[in-house]
């Protein structure tokens, strides 16, 4: 049976609850790195923009076309911008272009200049693009030239002329720093989102009693919260399955598995002595109940009834555990949120083999917060 129970708790499905304020306690970093991330991606992108972006100039020019009339005296209308981008790589230009360009080659003209007609097919758009700003604005130069002389060649046009003749400037990317750092802060932030999630996957820390239940097979007493306000639920539960456990029995033994059993045992003989308190006389309401103790009433917190044997999981020895026989039986507390399964199936190991009755486990330092919001 308690084979069948570990292997369900390792088998166990993913909480969406629990994660979610899991979460909700780490969403600071999630959002902090998330800022790392975008400061990041925007120096990155900045350096290699300034260190790996090649040096070119561009020079942009804009010819106006005049064109010819045909045998009907209709005007020529078949030249668009496929036809002057083919045009460029053709002989007939480049042979005029590179009269005014000795020492150049022509492969290299010819993959450095382009020509578009973006609406108009009157107005010519010539672009030269090279890693040398004396090349650019002389192959622009002498493409103008060329043109012209074309033109004065062709039955289909009468001329071409320069409206607009660029100068080369240096190209630059396009500044996308916002993108990068939008893309730095999401790939860090999922990230960190990721991190988390396989973190949570892998906790085996104790949150609620059905935990103990699970991963223990063992009877999970209650919940020790860490600032007790009032008798909330989880004190009245815990008193009543104390008491149930060990029912005319007023001694039994405590192990803190967080080392402090000394500060837990004060507080479960206030929270049993609750009753006690009362019959004094004491008018104190159970919103003001606390863990700090008036000094009014520390004489009767020492005259309980309830005899508490506290240790300490490190401190556990042969004659500890003999005192445990005699109480009778110890309850196992468990931290709150921290994984100390393997410290835990050590102490229950032993507290076997010491034939140490197990009455059951406790969940101490309890987030109240936590506790509300899950059980709601």
């Amino acid at each position: 049976m308690k084979m069948e129970k570990n292997e369900s708790y390792l088998n166990r499905g993913m909480d969406l609850k629990r994660l979610m304020l899991y979460l909700q306690k780490r969403i600071w970093l999630v959002v902090v790195l998330a800022i790392f991330g975008a400061t990041c991606g925007g120096v990155i992108y900045q350096v290699l923009r300034s260190v790996k972006m090649p040096v070119e100039y561009e020079a942009v020019s804009k010819l106006y076309i005049s064109f010819g009339h045909d045998e009907r005296g209709e005007v020529y209308q078949y030249y668009n911008g496929y036809t002057w981008n083919d045009l460029l790589d053709t002989d007939p230009i480049l042979d005029f272009v590179m009269q005014d360009l000795p020492g150049y080659e022509r492969d290299a003209v010819r993959e450095a200049t382009t020509a578009e007609i973006l609406s108009d097919i009157r107005l010519l758009t010539v672009r030269v693009r090279g890693e040398d700003e004396k090349f650019v604005r002389e192959v622009m130069s002498a493409l103008e030239s060329g043109l012209r002389e074309y033109a004065r060649d062709s039955e289909e046009l009468d001329q071409i002329k320069a409206i607009r003749s660029g100068v080369p400037e240096r190209v630059y990317w396009d500044d996308r720093t916002m993108s990068a750092c939008v893309t730095g802060a999401v790939l860090l932030g999922v990230l960190s989102l990721l991190v988390i999630g396989f973190i949570y996957a892998l906790d085996e820390s104790i949150y609620v009693q059905e935990d103990i239940e699970k991963k223990y097979n063992c009877r999970a007493l209650g919940i020790l919260t860490r600032n007790q306000k009032g008798l909330q639920p989880y004190a009245r539960e815990l008193r009543a399955n104390i008491r149930y456990a060990l029912g005319e029995q007023k001694r039994f033994a405590i192990l803190d598995m967080a080392d402090h059993a000394d500060t837990r045992r004060l507080e479960l003989e206030r929270l049993l002595d609750r009753e006690g308190l009362e019959a004094y006389g004491s008018e104190q309401e159970e919103d003001d109940f606390g863990w700090n103790i008036p000094k009014e009433e520390e004489s009767f917190v020492t005259t309980s009834e309830w005899d508490i044997l506290a240790f300490n999981q490190n401190g556990l020895s042969e004659d500890e555990c003999r005192q445990i026989r005699e109480a009778g039986g110890v309850i196992l507390l468990l931290p709150f949120g921290t994984d100390t399964g393997r410290k835990t199936a050590r102490i229950l190991s032993f507290l076997k083999n010491q034939d140490c009755q197990l009455l059951g486990m406790v969940i101490a330092q309890a987030d109240e917060e936590f506790l509300n919001r899950y059980f709601a």
